[in-house]
């Protein structure tokens, strides 16, 4: 893939807003000094010896916290090389060539539905060196088109000198935290009302300023957000980001969701699905995508910007790209724009296990078996709910479905006794829960025993017969809420025929011979 840079038209208020954030930054430390240095002036000149001491002490806490600190940049994921990504790395030299900018030192892989890029290490930006994050989830949700357009974005903040400045902005907030903080522990020593009052008068102009810092840094950086869509545009097209931006805003809260309820547990079992492939069935789950659908489309027509936001509403930025006034499209179209962007890694399960591993360092390399989505209910799934089961059945044994609500009030002494995942310390509440996972997993293998079907995929999860369906654990989950009565589950059973079924069948005793 080739480009050539793009023709863009300077603009000027993008100068001025990158002065003012140079003006801010130095502001800040100016403003903290003066004021460093008025807390110990003023009390000399009231000739007050205790607020003397006191202003002293206020006045090196301040300074203090100005000290530049080395920015310790810890790596967020797996590092991506070009040897073993040429594509991915194609599409990176075209976006940067447009722009005619050099590529990140550093590119790596990332458990966001994001993308970002950064000047990190050294001090205050001396030093530093070009970093970017790309998301694992990203890739699987976005066209090849979509995820040029939004990585176009993420250069043209390299292109309008924001990554430059993000350092010094960033290390100024730091700053005034750590003042925060200090002048917090300082608050101990105002003992008396004259210091007591000098504290507050110095806290709350501390304050005051701080709030004004923030909310026009973080007015330039919305104005800077809008110019780098307008360059994602020119450079990648306008309708491609658009959809990038919906997309990205619709399916970044599922990541969670997607990793805590689906891949968790079976990473915790020793096994690893196909993540991005399963983010992208989880995502397009009938009633996944219609909740994603739903809630972009909402903030669309409710989302409003707060002072405080780095980034504009989804509206306004979809409407200012779209009145972008050209769009030449000047990195030339591909057969696979309109494929999943995930095939730009060229082994995509050995990237996804570098992920694992880098986020999970106790992990011992190798110890991961890689297994596909449709063997993950006979291979993980059920072998769990057995040994589950098999260890602390006993203790509700003789349960059937018609009688698991006579079991819930055992739940909080059986959860206490069960021994807490390696590496977790339960609450009381949670080992509660995790007895009535213990309810339910009996429910489940009772229901395969019954002729059940099992259908276990991203965003799906539910026991089928005929036109029946039944979540076992939902079921016990609403009961143990009160969602579900007793009598509602009972007639449910009755309609199921699964009222005497034995959850946790009685094991034989051994009987002896002498």
């Amino acid at each position: 893939m080739s480009s050539v840079p793009v023709a863009i038209r300077p603009r000027r208020s993008m100068t001025l807003f990158a002065i003012l954030a140079i003006l801010l930054v130095i502001a800040s430390y100016v403003f903290v000094i003066v004021l460093a240095a008025a807390c110990v002036y003023l009390p000399v000149l009231m000739n007050a010896v205790l607020l003397e001491l006191f202003g002293i002490a206020l006045a090196g806490g301040l300074l203090w916290s100005l000290v530049p600190r080395t920015d310790k940049f810890e790596p967020p994921g797996p590092q991506l090389r070009r040897e073993q990504h040429p594509r991915l790395f194609a599409e990176l030299d075209a976006i940067a060539a447009s722009l005619n900018e050099a590529l990140p030192s550093e590119v790596y892989l990332i458990g966001e539905v994001n993308a970002w890029v950064a000047d990190r290490g050294g001090v205050m930006g001396f030093g530093s060196r070009r970093v970017m994050g790309i998301g694992l989830p990203l890739l699987s949700v976005l066209t090849v088109a979509q995820f040029r357009a939004v990585l176009a974005h993420e250069f043209a903040h390299y292109y309008g000198g924001d990554t430059s400045l993000g350092p010094w902005v960033y290390k100024t907030k730091m700053a005034m935290v750590r003042t925060f903080r200090t002048m917090g522990s300082m608050g101990q020593l105002a003992r008396f009302w004259a210091l007591v009052i000098m504290y507050l008068v110095v806290t709350t102009i501390l304050k005051g300023y701080f709030t004004v810092f923030m909310r026009a840094i973080h007015l330039i950086s919305r104005k800077q957000e809008y110019r780098a869509d307008e360059l994602a545009c020119l450079v990648a097209g306008k309708q491609p980001l658009i959809d990038g931006l919906r997309t990205i805003h619709g399916t970044a809260p599922a990541w969670k969701f997607y990793w805590n309820n689906d891949v968790a547990p079976i990473v915790g079992s020793g096994s690893l699905p196909a993540l991005g492939d399963g983010f992208a069935r989880f995502v397009a789950a009938p009633g996944i995508w219609q909740r994603i659908s739903e809630n972009v489309n909402k903030e669309i027509s409710e989302g409003k910007v707060s002072p405080y936001d780095t980034h504009p509403p989804l509206r306004e930025r979809i409407a200012a790209a779209e009145r972008v006034d050209r769009d030449p499209h000047p990195i030339s179209s591909q057969q696979n724009d309109n494929e999943p962007a995930s095939i730009l890694l060229d082994n995509p399960q050995a990237a996804e296990l570098s992920f694992i591993y880098a986020l999970n360092p106790s992990l011992q390399q190798g110890s991961l078996q890689c297994v596909a989505w449709d063997q993950v209910a006979a291979s993980v799934t059920i072998p769990g709910w057995k040994a589950f089961t098999k260890e602390y059945g006993s203790a509700l044994e003789g349960t059937t479905a018609g009688t698991i609500a006579d079991g819930l009030p055992k739940l909080p002494a059986i959860g206490a006794q069960m021994r807490d995942p390696k590496g977790m310390l339960l609450t009381p509440a949670q080992r509660t829960q995790r007895a009535g996972q213990l309810l339910s997993a009996g429910l489940a293998l009772a229901l395969l025993d019954e002729g059940w079907d099992l259908h276990v995929a991203p965003g799906v999860f539910n026991f089928q017969k005929g036109t029946e369906q039944l979540n076992p654990f939902l079921v016990v989950q609403q009961l143990m809420e009160g969602k579900l009565t007793r009598d509602e589950w009972a007639k449910r059973c009755a309609e199921l025929g699964l009222t005497e079924i034995a959850l946790f069948p009685a094991q034989p005793k051994m009987v002896s011979s002498t």
